[in-house]
């Protein structure tokens, strides 16, 4: 028992150890990527991109300051380490609203908040863009003061609802309206709307893929199933679509009882993607198999 005890400490201490070294090296490597600012270069640019990568981070806010302090130099790191002075433990949040009031726009909370009111999804623009574009615009009326740290959630989802394009289906899918009282995290928000962008990416591209050229689909189909033909047209579109390339010799998946054969040349004249593979079904004619 005692062995057992002690070889259970060890194996759980090494690996916290580990654990350790993993989250440091994870966290060197996000500290690379934020950009340096000194003072002098272009703010806005800066802080947009700073506040963006500091938010994705799952980590302590010590280790967001750390890294934000070793991306600072000249008159921006002076602005934090005179606000540490008075505070050691002062947030992340307190030092970006710090070089906000230094090196940024003077703006007031007004200003701000309008800007957020008034952002609208663009035409053409994904509903996860316009979500990370509208929440540099909040950090930026929380920095002012027009909008608590408590209420950013309240607020962002509300906003969505009111500036992103009528009907959207990634809304009325995720029932975003109906969660207005009880509203997603930023990073919960972000990951479920990016999922079903990608969900529904997936579902019309398939559909794109069974869809003929006079508006006929599988799903409203109400003919006699053809196996043969169905794997024609699928074949034509996994060559098209370049899949056979990526996977070297693997096609769309083919029904039971279908053979394809070589493809012919097609014939001169005759449109790409009109005349569709060989097939070859065994068929019972008066009793006798044959090839059809």
């Amino acid at each position: 028992n005692w062995a057992a005890a002690s070889a259970n400490d060890w194996a759980k201490a090494l690996g916290q150890i580990l654990e350790k070294v993993v989250l440091s090296q994870a966290m060197l490597n996000s500290c690379r990527e934020l950009r340096l600012f000194a003072g002098v270069e272009e703010f806005e640019p800066w802080l947009e991109h700073t506040t963006e990568m500091l938010q994705e981070w799952a980590v302590p806010d010590a280790e967001k300051r750390r890294c934000l302090i070793e991306s600072l130099s000249g008159p921006a790191l002076d602005v934090i380490r005179t606000l540490k002075l008075i505070d050691p433990g002062v947030s992340v949040k307190d030092c970006l609203e710090a070089l906000d009031h230094t090196f940024g726009s003077v703006e007031g909370p007004e200003d701000s908040y309008c800007k957020f009111l008034n952002s609208r999804q663009q035409t053409g623009e994904k509903i996860s863009a316009y979500i990370q574009r509208l929440e540099r615009l909040l950090q930026r009326a929380v920095m002012r003061g027009a909008v608590t740290a408590e209420q950013m959630d309240r607020t962002r989802l509300a906003q969505i609802v009111r500036g992103a394009q009528y009907q959207n289906p990634i809304l009325l899918h995720l029932r975003l309206r109906e969660r207005r009282e009880h509203p997603p995290s930023y990073s919960q928000l972000i990951k479920e709307v990016r999922e079903e962008e990608e969900r529904q990416a997936a579902s019309e591209f398939w559909e794109a893929q069974t869809l003929e050229p006079d508006g006929h689909s599988a799903g409203k189909c109400h003919n006699e199933e053809n196996p043969s033909l169905v794997y024609g047209k699928l074949r034509i579109s996994w060559e098209r679509s370049g899949s056979c390339q990526r996977v070297r010799g693997r096609g769309p998946p083919k029904p039971a009882g279908v053979e394809d054969s070589p493809r012919n040349d097609r014939p001169a004249g005759i449109p790409a993607g009109l005349i569709g593979p060989r097939a070859e079904v065994m068929v019972k004619i008066e009793g006798a198999e044959c090839k059809a």
